[in-house]
Protein backbone atom coordinates (compact mmCIF):
# COMPACT_ATOMS: atom_id res chain seq x y z
CA UNK A 1 0.00 0.00 0.00
CA UNK A 2 1.14 3.26 -0.97
CA UNK A 3 1.53 6.34 1.57
CA UNK A 4 1.81 9.96 0.32
CA UNK A 5 4.48 12.87 1.78
CA UNK A 6 2.86 16.16 2.27
CA UNK A 7 4.50 17.31 -0.89
CA UNK A 8 2.95 14.92 -3.38
CA UNK A 9 0.01 16.44 -1.82
CA UNK A 10 1.12 19.83 -2.19
CA UNK A 11 1.94 19.73 -5.76
CA UNK A 12 -0.86 18.04 -7.12
CA UNK A 13 -3.47 20.23 -5.39
CA UNK A 14 -1.69 23.60 -6.05
CA UNK A 15 -1.30 24.11 -9.62
CA UNK A 16 0.39 27.28 -9.19
CA UNK A 17 3.80 24.58 -8.06
CA UNK A 18 5.93 23.01 -10.64
CA UNK A 19 5.10 20.16 -12.18
CA UNK A 20 1.79 20.48 -10.89
CA UNK A 21 0.58 18.30 -13.68
CA UNK A 22 2.41 15.57 -13.28
CA UNK A 23 1.75 14.81 -9.60
CA UNK A 24 -1.39 15.53 -9.95
CA UNK A 25 -2.10 12.96 -13.11
CA UNK A 26 0.30 10.15 -10.59
CA UNK A 27 -2.00 11.27 -7.34
CA UNK A 28 -5.50 10.71 -9.90
CA UNK A 29 -3.87 7.69 -11.57
CA UNK A 30 -2.89 5.51 -7.97
CA UNK A 31 -6.41 6.52 -6.59
CA UNK A 32 -8.10 5.55 -9.62
CA UNK A 33 -6.64 2.02 -9.40
CA UNK A 34 -8.86 1.26 -6.47
CA UNK A 35 -5.77 0.20 -4.70
CA UNK A 36 -5.54 0.69 -0.97
CA UNK A 37 -3.94 3.99 -0.25
CA UNK A 38 -2.91 5.42 2.91
CA UNK A 39 -2.43 8.88 4.18
CA UNK A 40 -1.10 9.36 7.77
CA UNK A 41 -2.92 11.83 10.00
CA UNK A 42 -0.04 13.76 10.46
CA UNK A 43 0.07 14.38 6.80
CA UNK A 44 -3.05 15.49 6.32
CA UNK A 45 -2.61 18.35 9.37
CA UNK A 46 0.84 19.43 7.53
CA UNK A 47 -0.89 19.75 3.92
CA UNK A 48 -4.03 21.66 5.75
CA UNK A 49 -0.93 24.09 7.99
CA UNK A 50 1.16 24.70 4.61
CA UNK A 51 -1.37 25.40 1.82
CA UNK A 52 -3.25 27.57 4.12
CA UNK A 53 -0.15 29.68 5.77
CA UNK A 54 -0.79 33.33 4.65
CA UNK A 55 3.10 33.27 3.24
CA UNK A 56 2.57 30.55 1.22
CA UNK A 57 4.02 31.44 -2.26
CA UNK A 58 1.20 33.04 -4.43
CA UNK A 59 -1.17 33.07 -1.51
CA UNK A 60 -2.65 30.59 0.86
CA UNK A 61 -5.15 28.01 -0.12
CA UNK A 62 -8.96 28.48 1.36
CA UNK A 63 -9.41 26.74 4.12
CA UNK A 64 -12.73 25.04 2.40
CA UNK A 65 -10.37 24.03 -0.73
CA UNK A 66 -7.82 22.82 1.64
CA UNK A 67 -10.19 20.60 3.63
CA UNK A 68 -11.69 19.39 0.06
CA UNK A 69 -8.96 18.08 -0.86
CA UNK A 70 -8.35 16.25 2.17
CA UNK A 71 -11.63 14.74 1.97
CA UNK A 72 -12.06 13.71 -1.60
CA UNK A 73 -9.09 11.67 -0.88
CA UNK A 74 -10.12 10.32 2.34
CA UNK A 75 -13.67 9.30 1.20
CA UNK A 76 -12.42 7.13 -1.26
CA UNK A 77 -13.32 3.91 0.20
CA UNK A 78 -9.84 2.13 -0.43
CA UNK A 79 -8.01 5.29 1.97
CA UNK A 80 -6.23 4.53 5.23
CA UNK A 81 -6.10 6.77 7.86
CA UNK A 82 -2.65 6.11 9.74
CA UNK A 83 -1.23 6.89 13.28
CA UNK A 84 1.67 5.81 14.92
CA UNK A 85 1.00 2.24 16.48
CA UNK A 86 2.42 0.46 19.30
CA UNK A 87 5.91 0.19 17.87
CA UNK A 88 6.38 3.77 16.91
CA UNK A 89 8.35 5.61 19.55
CA UNK A 90 10.97 2.08 19.29
CA UNK A 91 11.40 2.31 15.42
CA UNK A 92 11.46 6.15 16.07
CA UNK A 93 13.61 6.56 18.36
CA UNK A 94 15.80 3.92 16.85
CA UNK A 95 15.87 5.80 12.97
CA UNK A 96 16.95 8.82 15.18
CA UNK A 97 19.62 7.49 17.11
CA UNK A 98 21.54 5.55 13.99
CA UNK A 99 20.86 8.23 12.00
CA UNK A 100 21.84 11.01 14.16
CA UNK A 101 18.13 13.17 13.23
CA UNK A 102 17.91 16.51 14.42
CA UNK A 103 16.31 19.49 13.67
CA UNK A 104 13.65 18.94 10.22
CA UNK A 105 14.82 15.44 9.93
CA UNK A 106 12.81 14.34 13.22
CA UNK A 107 10.10 14.70 11.40
CA UNK A 108 10.83 12.53 8.51
CA UNK A 109 11.78 9.85 10.58
CA UNK A 110 8.26 10.29 12.12
CA UNK A 111 7.06 9.72 8.47
CA UNK A 112 9.44 6.71 7.99
CA UNK A 113 8.87 5.18 11.18
CA UNK A 114 4.77 5.03 10.36
CA UNK A 115 5.03 3.87 6.58
CA UNK A 116 7.91 1.41 8.35
CA UNK A 117 5.35 0.03 11.39
CA UNK A 118 2.07 0.36 8.72
CA UNK A 119 4.33 -1.89 5.97
CA UNK A 120 3.65 1.14 3.30
CA UNK A 121 5.58 2.46 0.25
CA UNK A 122 6.28 5.82 1.20
CA UNK A 123 6.01 7.82 -1.75
CA UNK A 124 7.62 11.33 -1.90
CA UNK A 125 9.61 13.97 -3.78
CA UNK A 126 12.00 14.45 -1.01
CA UNK A 127 15.61 12.45 -2.10
CA UNK A 128 16.24 12.86 2.16
CA UNK A 129 14.14 9.86 2.97
CA UNK A 130 16.45 7.06 1.23
CA UNK A 131 18.74 7.29 4.86
CA UNK A 132 15.61 5.59 6.64
CA UNK A 133 15.58 2.56 3.56
CA UNK A 134 18.34 0.78 5.53
CA UNK A 135 15.60 0.63 8.48
CA UNK A 136 13.17 -0.67 6.30
CA UNK A 137 11.26 1.95 4.33
CA UNK A 138 10.24 1.12 1.20
CA UNK A 139 10.26 4.42 -1.02
CA UNK A 140 9.23 5.38 -4.32
CA UNK A 141 10.89 8.83 -5.56
CA UNK A 142 8.79 10.36 -7.94
CA UNK A 143 10.17 13.24 -10.11
CA UNK A 144 8.60 14.04 -13.35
Amino acid sequence: MKSFDVNILIYAHRGDQPNHEFYRNYLEKTINEERSFALSHLIVSAFIRIVTQPRFPNGPTDLPQALAMIESLTSQDHCHLLGPGYRHLELLTDICRKEKCIGKLVADAQHSAIAIEHACIWVTRDRDFERFTNHGLRLEIIEP
